[in-house]
């Protein structure tokens, strides 16, 4: 059983892990194009991700969870709210009857955790292993790396990420929406102790979150920023001095967490919601940013990306059980069945937040505002939209293999 994942990113490891757990006797390597980075960036050149209780789930079935924790921060409570307006709402932890809502844990954490437990379970890797294409006219799929030797395989995961060159070779279609923004991160700095909230801020640019990371050495808080707004606008203030970007940061999420101090090294990306129409062939399954690009606000992406990796495992494992050819279409098919509900409502949850609070004139802002103000008081409503975001309800912890 030869399983190639194209991609060593987070998704592609995920991949690798939960497909290695449920069949320890299936040959899994993951090919990944860059060389891996080595030592940990700065505190304020960090990238992070959100980690929702059922990505918590999965990690912890895999037994990686308690060490990544205590290098995470965790949501005690998300805090919404429209800049220059009335509407506001606080969704606290114990909304679920949790601890949390979720953890911020940075992505070079998340990734060395993944990449020791892929080597304990047996998963090869190979770095740098630049991959061009992908043949799938023959009875099982080849991988085609220029001018060396193919690599045949029985199944491979496209986890190559958003607007997956694999997916073009293969000539997958893809729904394309362009949301007309553009999101900056960067990790900033505030005066003062973290007290473990997030902030989704609406304004009339674009949604603005900040989640939250571990204070740093000198004790005080520091926040993952994403920040999404109309293309012009962000490359006006991308590459401006640190002391301008800071001033237009501080005039959008205004005073609530104090003064803001630093900020670190910025990126930019256009934002498009992108889906593959089609996310099975046989002997071919893709994954993650490469299948479904989501909007940034929700930070569910990688999330979603994790219970996909647990649904396939499990799908696979079943199949080999009953002695059916477990890359066959019909197998793959009740993957991409298995996934389907998942993806889409959390696709439609996340559009919905990402449009919901574009500004749209009084008459249509109102209502909005009126809205978001009476979550504080509409207990089972702000129950179920926390719920949904914790991944509650969504959760699939695969066991095989803990």
């Amino acid at each position: 059983m030869r399983i190639e994942i194209v991609g060593g990113g987070m998704v592609g490891l995920a991949f690798a892990i939960a497909i290695k757990r449920s069949l320890p006797m299936a040959a899994v390597r993951v090919l990944e194009a860059r060389a891996l980075p080595s030592g940990a960036p700065s505190p304020l050149d960090s990238r992070a991700t959100a980690l929702n209780l059922a990505s918590r789930n999965i990690l912890d079935s895999w037994g990686i969870w308690s060490e990544i924790e205590t290098l995470g921060a965790a949501i005690k409570a998300i805090h919404v709210s429209s800049r220059g307006r009335f509407g506001s709402a606080v969704m606290e932890a114990s909304d679920v009857g949790e601890l949390a809502l979720g953890y911020v844990v940075e992505n070079h954490y998340i990734g060395a955790a993944l990449l020791k437990l892929a080597d304990h379970d047996g998963v090869l890797l190979e770095a740098p292993a630049g991959v061009t294409g992908i043949d799938v006219s023959g009875p099982s799929p080849k991988l085609l790396r220029g001018t060396e030797s193919p690599i045949h395989a029985d199944l491979v995961v496209v986890a190559d990420g958003a607007d997956s060159p694999l997916c073009h070779h293969l000539g997958v279609m893809m729904a394309r929406r362009n949301v007309g923004q553009r999101a900056v991160a960067a990790n900033v700095r505030f005066e003062g102790t973290s007290v473990g909230t997030a902030w989704e801020r609406f304004t009339g640019h674009g949604p603005i979150a900040l989640l939250p990371l571990p204070d740093d050495v000198t004790g005080r808080q520091r926040y993952n920023l994403i920040w999404s707004m109309h293309p012009d606008e962000s490359r006006a203030i991308e590459d401006v001095a640190d002391a301008d970007f800071l001033d237009a940061l501080q005039r959008a999420v205004g005073w609530r967490l104090g003064r803001l101090t630093d900020v670190g090294r910025r990126t930019a990306w256009d934002l498009s919601r992108i889906a593959v129409r089609e996310q099975v062939r046989a002997g071919v399954v893709i994954a993650g940013n490469a299948a479904h690009t989501l909007h940034p606000v929700a930070g569910q992406g990688f999330n979603l990306s994790l219970r996909d990796a647990s649904r396939l495992a499990q799908t696979l494992t079943e199949a080999h059980a009953q002695d059916e050819t477990f890359s066959s279409l019909p197998v793959l098919r009740r993957y991409e069945s298995a996934v389907a509900k998942d993806q889409q409502e959390t696709t439609r949850a996340t559009d919905f937040l990402a449009t919901l609070f574009r500004s749209r004139g009084f008459l249509l802002n109102l209502p909005r505002d009126a809205a978001l103000a009476s979550l504080d008081f509409l207990v089972p409503l702000r129950r179920s939209i926390a719920r949904r975001g914790t991944g509650k309800g969504m959760d699939l912890v695969h066991e095989a293999g803990h």
